[in-house]
């Protein structure tokens, strides 16, 4: 152990043939090549009197057939403009198998004036990221334009509730969505487990009062229009008028519960249908108290793997079923021997090596674990005193590449802003993103942050596009 169906719409693309008026581009695909099966893209840019941004998700069906790295197949996704790759993101596949993957793409301004529209390309990697085929490429693609939120420094997602947050986050942050994700609003566990889960199929986390479905979540659901709900928690913690009202929302919806006899067998449930990555790992929290686990299950989502609830000296029997079930080789935990004893981390651990990641409160625990997450120009921030904001947080965070960070409600502790500092410096666009009202985050922490990223040096040079015929460049 250690202890630290084809689809087509304006901005969507769909199928093998992609968008009307396209150019595809296809390049060689090796024999061995990942299989790309179907396919949708869509996108929007946001346009308003402050900034304008790009954004692009990507559903794709993806067989893997080489062995990359641990037995999995590695894709990148790209999206170009005017010679300039502007995001792009890798996802594995595990070999001999089929997974439908979501992808998120986005970048700050306007696509450029030279080649028209933008870039968007889907290619087979190696254990390294370096190009060894193309799976499909989209030149040039268009996205809706609209009017929305933007912005490239700090903003606030909030409003006067945890489930109308939730579902402000949900509305700002997809442009689509297949899969919707509730959990009640009330406690924590449930939401704590599903929001990794909902991060992988690529769906938003909403929340609802245990009797009924809340306004704001339905209004959110008829905005989305998802093929399928999964609703988490036996009908104790949603009860079926919430399933009632769901169906009768959107009649053509498959809606299921995901659930166990209790939180521990909820949480295993959810954690055999997290689809791992080659880095097979297991993370695991306390299902008795909240702060410590709030991070974590951030760090869980990047590292696409699931995510148990424990007791401090005892892994419930409903958590020891699933994880037997599990293949891992590492585990982390967060919070210190007063929140998750040695020996209850070396019995779920199987003899695995396990981490744990703790400081000595709730805001130094959430540093260590913030550290964990590479600098990628984005964090989210919530309050640390209560859980719906952070965890609703979590799929926009896996999706974006952000960190979650925790705050306390009038400012940010000194540690925590100082990996925040570390996320967003030398980065073109910072985003910080506080999820919440001001009642849970105060206006103090919006100046605090303000004043961070103002005083963040301007990075030496900002991309250029150097191409006018085409998006997609050579790299």
């Amino acid at each position: 152990m250690t202890t630290t169906t084809p689809l087509r719409r304006a901005g969507v693309a769909a199928g093998a043939a992609l968008a009307l008026g396209a150019t595809v581009l296809a390049g060689a695909v090796p024999a061995a090549a990942a299989t790309l099966g179907d396919h949708e893209i869509s996108g929007v840019q946001f346009v308003n009197d402050d900034c304008s941004r790009n954004e692009y998700a990507i559903q794709a069906a993806i067989t893997g057939t080489t062995d990359d790295v641990g037995g999995f197949d590695r894709v990148r996704f790209e999206v170009w403009d005017d010679g300039t790759l502007k995001d792009s993101r890798i996802l594995e596949v595990q070999v001999g198998t089929t997974r439908d993957i979501n992808a998120f793409l986005s970048f700050v301004g306007l696509y450029g004036t030279g080649a028209p529209g933008v870039g968007i390309i889907i290619r087979d990697v190696d254990a390294d990221g370096d190009p060894v085929g193309t799976l499909e490429t989209v030149d040039p693609f268009f996205p809706d334009d609209v009017d929305g939120p933007c912005t490239f420094d700090v903003e606030r997602i909030g409003g006067p509730t945890r489930i109308e947050t939730a579902a402000m986050l949900s509305e700002q942050k997809f442009v689509m969505a297949d899969t919707v994700v509730i959990a009640t609003s009330r406690t924590y566990p449930d939401a704590l487990a599903a929001a990794p889960w909902a991060a992988q199929l690529g769906a938003p986390l909403l929340l609802t009062t245990p009797t009924g479905l809340s306004a704001a979540t339905a209004a959110e659901l008829t905005r989305l229009m998802p093929d399928d709900v999964v609703v988490v928690g036996g009908p104790t913690a949603v009860h079926e008028q919430v399933i009632g009202d769901v169906q009768a929302l959107l009649p053509g919806a498959v809606v299921e519960r995901v659930a166990g006899d209790d939180r521990y067998g909820t949480s295993g449930a959810i954690a055999q249908r997290v689809v791992q990555d080659s880095s097979a790992e297991l993370f695991v929290a306390s299902g008795q108290d909240f702060p410590d686990a709030l991070v974590l299950s951030a760090l869980a989502a990047r590292h696409q793997a699931p995510l148990v609830l424990v007791r401090h000296t005892e892994v419930p029997a409903e958590t020891a079923s699933a994880v037997a079930a599990l293949s891992f080789d590492d585990v982390y935990a967060a919070g210190g021997p007063t929140v998750l004893s040695d020996e209850v981390l070396d019995d779920v651990s199987l003899g695995m090596p396990w981490t744990r990641y703790s400081g000595p409160d709730r805001y130094d625990t959430a540093e260590v674990v913030l550290g964990q997450f590479p600098a990628e120009g984005k964090v989210m921030v919530a309050t640390g005193q209560d859980f719906p904001d952070s965890l609703t947080a979590v799929p926009v965070a896996a999706r974006t590449g952000a960190g979650v960070a925790l705050t306390r409600p009038e400012a940010v502790p000194a540690g925590v802003l100082g990996e925040v500092e570390r996320l967003v410096t030398g980065f073109s666009f910072p985003l910080v993103t506080i999820v919440g009202g001001e009642l849970a985050v105060h206006d103090t922490v919006q100046t605090q942050l303000q004043g961070l990223v103002d005083g963040l040096a301007d990075p030496a040079a900002r991309p250029t596009g150097v191409l006018t015929d085409r998006n997609i460049g050579q790299e």
